[in-house]
Parts: C-alpha cells; structure tokens; sequence
C-alpha cells in the first residue's frame, strides 16, 4: 500500500515549522509545490488501470446530478418551492453504470466530517488515492465527484420532495438541509457551486478533459509528439481536482452542520490553481488537437486515394482545405474564381505541387500539355496547388500572382494553409522539385509523378498511363533526350541515315576546342573517310550557336527524368539504357563527354580523358577499321582503355519529388553504389 505524504516540512525548504501551529490561512496552495506533489505521485502511485470504468458515462451521470440539484438549488432561492420542469432531454439520459459502491461509501466517508484547511484536505486526498489505488488517474478523480455528487445530489433531492413526502421530509431534517438555504445568497457558496465557474464545475470539466487526453492514446505517438507531455501531466491535475472536491466538501458540511468555514484565502487559492490547470490542459489539447486533425485527415486520403477510391472533388477539397468544402479556385483562362465540385466533377486532374520557384520551363511544357488537351477535347484539368511556406511575404504574392498570370490552368488561392501537407509528403514525397500527379475521375493515382515525362517527352507522355511510358521507353534513349538539345539542321537526315554521330558537351570550353580540333584531324584520316566517316554534333548552344547555360540546365533534368522514369517502370536493376543514362549523368561535372551512335542508338558512353586519349591512340586502332564498321572498332578500343584505367563515379541526386532510386548499379561495374550524404549551401543564392 502507498505511504502517505505528510504535509510538506522545512526539510522541503517549503514550510517554517510555525505554521503546523498558527492560523490555517498562513498555510498556503503554493507551499503544495506542482514539483512536490509530482515527485510523490510518482513515487508512491502508479496509473493502475486494471479496474476500469465507462468514464463517459460517469461524466454523463455525475454532471446530471450537479445540472439538476443545481436547478433545484436556484428555484428554492428565487423563492418558488415548486416541482423544477425538466425541459432539457439530456436530464432524462438513459446512460446507465454500475458504480462499486462499496468504494463510494468509503470515499464518501472520507470526505464527510473533516476539518477546514489545506493540510486535512491534503491527506485526505492521498487517502482517496490509496483507496481507488487500482483505478487510472482519470477514473480516481471521477469517482471522487461522483461520491461528492450523490451527497449533493441527495441533499436536494430530499428537499425537493420533502414538502409532499414525509420519508423526504424527515430524512432533509436530519440531513440538516434547509440549513443550506441561508447560505444560497453567500458569494462563498457560489464559489464552490451553482457558478458555472464554481469549484466544482471546473473539476467536472478538468475531468473531461482529462478523459479527452486519455482518448488520444489511441494514437501513434509519433503522430500526436505533444500527446506524451499531456499525459504526463494527468497525475499532477488528478491530484488538485481530487483535493479541490475534498476542499469543497468539507465547505459544504461546514453549512450542514455550522462549523468554521475553509480559509477564504484557501478557497481562493484554489480557484486559481483549478483555473490554471483547466488553461495547461486546454493548451495541450489545442496543440493535441491540431495533430490529430492532421492525423486524421492523412488517414482518410491514405483511404480514399490509395484504397475507397472517392469522387475527385471531394479529395481535391479535403488535400487542399481538410473540409468537404473549401474555398474557391481561380481559373486561369477566364481570371475568375470558381467552386472546385462545379470545376473538377467527373474530371481527370493533373496536379501540379510546387514551390514559388517553379521554373520557366517546367512551366512552359506545362502550357504545351495543357494546350494539347484542350485541343484534343479531353477530360482533364490542371490543377496548381503552390506550397508556400509560413509566414507569407509581401514578396510572396507578387510572385504567386506573377506566376498564376502565366498559368491558363485552375489554380489554389495564394492564403491557402494545404491541409493534407503531411500526406504530400509522406506518400507523394514532395521535396523541391516540382511534383506532378495524375489522378483519375475516382481520384485513383495513374502517375505518381508525371514532371518527369513531361520534362522528356512534353505532349508525348499524354495520357500518362504505365502503358503510355513503357511505349515511350521503346525508343532508343538519345532520340528522347539529346537530339532536342542541338540545333543541327542536318540532324534528322543523319539520323534517318543511320550516321555515325558523336554528341558531345562539358563544362570546360578549351576540352571542347581540343576535341573539335583532334576529331577534325580524325575525320581527315582515309580509313575514316573510306568507312563511311561520322559526324559530331554539340550540345548546349542555341540557335545561333552561343553557349546557352539555361539550355544545358534543362538537359541534365531531362537526362535524370528519363533515367528515373526508366528505373521506376523497369526497376532500378542495371540495363544498358540505366547505365548509359547514369553514366552521362555522371559526367555532369566532368571537362566533357561524348555519345557515340549510331542513328539515334546508342554505341556508348564517354568521359573527357578516355575520349581524347582514344581520339590521340588513332593510329593504334585505325586498322581494325579495315575489317570493322567505324563504331564498332571505336568502341572495342574504348573498352579497351576503360579496362585499363580506374576512376571512381558520383552521382549526386537532386532534390527531385516523387519515387526515386534508393539502390544503383555503378555504370562502370557490376556493383552497386555506395550511398552517402551530401551537403550544399548556396549561401542565400540561386540553386544551380
């Protein structure tokens, strides 16, 4: 069994031992430090949960009794000893409990008959705790109120009847109940009950909230993170809302039975302190709250995108807003605003997630996409939801309206907070990039991310079906993402030809001279011209042949869209098209690279210093062109030298959205990859 704590000693640094002896208003609520009280909770009682209780109902019993001796209370002082109507029809619930009344009558007795002041009220409260030692910290502090609450309630309710029942009557004059009457009028009855800010009351709602915390424990933790503090807290508020209805009782008898009150300074004391714990708790509970919406709401679209596939516009509504209806969206065609269900029923919706920093061309094949459904009649619309990070800036909206300007599609007003952020997250992976979601009329998920199809195929990857990619992907992977990036006007000829073509590019413009003017020298050689020759083509300049670093931006995404285009429909085990794809990826920071082909299939692969030294190694190799087709025998010396030499390959990903590969194939070797972390500043610049 629990020991009892002893009202705090100076051992404590809390009390002078002078105040056992002297007037009970000198001992305080404060000397019951929370920190006190807490250690000795802690110490001596546990959350003991295996008697339980319908809490529920008790709150819905206990807070009849009180609602309806309190009615009665007031009629007897407005002076009217008539028969209370019961007008409200929760009076007449039909709850029903089975209270242990053995344990009611312990507690009542404990209640009954004590002295005023703190300290008896404080041992009476860790006798309370010993006797429903067995029941969780919510249930002690219930059944507490309902014994105080039977009292009450049969005080006035022999009363009541008392006037037309002779058992009421005799039994109201030995409970000494119309000794209450004179006190109605007094503002220290009303302190403690019939006030809807009485004592009283706010222990009955403490105990609501308590059990609205304890409800949450249903919840993951991890999805509630302020829940653990909340609960944690429950012992320490059981603890004053059982000491508060102690206090309150023994005020109550002093009228029965015209003894000395409590201390007005107690009273009062405690008034402030319940009133404080109702506020901690209410906190906890917005901040709870505000979780569990989120949680919830996450819930129900893992349900209704991913499973119970629901009509768009209700899903549209809930991701953006967490309501059936949230509010209007602005169509960028006419500039007016309009309701998403009238805008997007029976509709296949293309959403498009991103930040304010969406770039020009994302949002230009974008434009190409839309203009390619409308044309063709098709059911589709497109939606942009912008994520726009709190606090909002001035700054912000001229570039949110700037950027909707250029939009022809539906667009999400800028003050909208997006409700289902965590399930965009979480299940879609929003990162930095751009995220573009195909969802059907049923709001069932065709493409998880489509920004990558579009970057590669712009109107191509309409409708944006697996069906769709996987015919994409037939293709030879250079005609999807090279041949757009050259201005060469002969290209299409040579392709059609089936040429020898090299396309090439880098970062450093004197290895792109040194190429030009080593394969020049090359292409002179009479085993060259005699084996049909080859062409080379650069990429990265614009239409009037200058260096276009904007150009070669969108051509590196266009590499890593196909490339994990590619892995997510196929799998992210090695082909020759992933390892072709990654190994020019790798090159990006590299002096150059080259693509040998031939037509627009691949031959292979290059980086800068095998390159030139393969161009350089010429007369090693240039026999072989008697009995070998120029590619072949340029790729054979290639493996060759790759064989010899050894440099390791890095990759870094970018912040892309949606799926991307966690396991790859080195495309140099047969193993995989090391993973590992890498970091970046831009020191507040553009992300390059």
């Amino acid at each position: 069994m629990a020991t009892a704590l002893k009202a705090p000693t100076t051992s404590h640094g809390l009390l002078h031992p002078k105040q056992s002896s002297t007037s009970k208003e000198e001992m305080s609520v404060r000397h019951y430090s929370d920190q006190l009280v807490t250690g000795h909770i802690y110490a001596q009682h546990r959350d003991d949960d295996s008697t339980k209780i319908d809490l529920p109902n008790y709150i819905s019993v206990i807070e009849s009794i009180i609602t309806t001796a309190d009615r009665i209370t007031e009629t007897v002082h407005r002076g009217s000893e008539g028969r209370v109507v019961y007008s409200d029809d929760s009076l007449a619930s039909n709850v029903v409990i089975e209270p242990p009344l053995c344990t009611l009558h312990h507690i009542s007795s404990e209640l009954s008959c004590k002295a005023p002041g703190i300290e008896k009220a404080h041992e009476t409260t860790l006798k309370i705790f010993e006797i429903l030692a067995n029941y969780p910290w919510e249930a002690k502090a219930a059944l507490t109120l309902l014994a105080f609450a039977t009292d009450y309630g049969d005080l006035w309710h022999l009363y009541h009847y008392s006037h037309t029942d002779p058992l009421a009557k005799s039994l109201a004059i030995i409970k000494r109940v119309a000794t209450l009457k004179k006190h109605l009028d007094s503002l220290r009855y009303r302190q403690v009950l019939l006030n809807p800010k009485s004592l009283i009351q706010s222990c009955l709602q403490a105990i609501k909230y308590m059990d609205e915390i304890r409800e949450f424990s249903k919840y993951d933790v991890k999805e509630l993170p302020a829940l653990p503090a909340a609960l944690r807290l429950i012992p320490l508020f059981t603890y004053w809302v059982i000491h508060t209805i102690v206090a309150s009782r023994i005020e109550l008898s002093s009228y029965l039975s015209e003894t000395e009150n409590q201390p007005q300074l107690y009273l009062n004391e405690l008034s402030d302190k319940i009133t404080s714990i109702l506020t901690d708790i209410e906190r906890h509970l917005y901040a709870i709250g505000d979780l569990k919406e989120e949680v919830d709401l996450y819930r129900w679209l893992v349900d209704h995108i991913e499973h119970y596939h629901t009509g768009i516009p209700l899903v549209i509504s809930k991701l953006v807003g967490g309501r059936p209806e949230t509010n209007p969206i602005i169509d960028g065609s006419t500039q007016k605003e309009v309701g998403i269900h009238e805008s997007l029923s029976e509709k296949n919706v293309i959403l498009l997630i991103s930040g304010l920093d969406i770039s020009e061309d994302d949002i230009r094949a974008l434009h190409k996409i839309y203009d390619e459904l409308k044309a063709r009649n098709a059911n589709y619309e497109i939606v942009w939801i912008p994520i726009i990070p709190e606090p909002y800036h001035e700054d912000d909206r001229k570039m949110y309206e700037h950027l909707r300007s250029t939009m022809k599609w539906l667009s999400i007003q800028f003050t909208t907070k997006i409700s289902g952020m965590r399930y965009i997250e979480e299940k879609w992976q929003f990162r930095e990039d751009p995220l573009v979601v195909v969802l059907n009329s049923n709001s069932k998920v065709e493409f998880m991310n489509a920004i990558h199809l579009i970057r590669v195929w712009e109107n191509e990857a309409i409708p944006f079906t697996q069906a769709r990619t996987e015919s994409l992907l037939k293709k030879h992977w250079p005609e999807s993402t090279l041949l757009k990036f050259t201005h060469q006007p002969r290209l299409p000829n040579w392709i059609k030809s089936k040429k020898s073509i090299i396309f090439y590019g880098g970062k450093n413009q004197a290895w792109i001279q040194q190429f030009e003017e080593k394969v020049e020298v090359l292409k002179s050689d009479p085993l060259i011209i005699d084996g049909g020759s080859f062409e080379i083509v650069r990429i990265g300049k614009d239409a009037i042949g200058e260096d276009d670093p904007k150009l070669m931006a969108r051509f590196w995404k266009v590499q890593w869209g196909y490339f994990i285009v590619k892995s997510q429909i196929k799998g992210s085990s090695a082909s020759e098209t992933t390892e072709d794809i990654l190994r020019l990826i790798s090159y990006q920071n590299e002096d150059g690279w080259a693509v040998l082909t031939v037509g627009s299939a691949p031959v292979l692969v290059g980086r800068d210093v095998l390159i030139l030294r393969l161009i350089d190694d010429f007369p090693k190799w240039k026999q072989t062109l008697r009995l070998k087709a120029f590619p072949d025998a340029f790729r054979e010396y290639f493996n060759d030298l790759a064989m010899k030499t050894h440099q390791c390959d890095r990759v870094i990903l970018p912040g892309f959205s949606g799926w991307i590969p966690m396991i790859v194939n080195c495309p140099e070797c047969p193993l995989f990859m090391e993973t590992g972390i890498s970091f970046k500043c831009c020191h507040g610049g553009t992300h390059m």
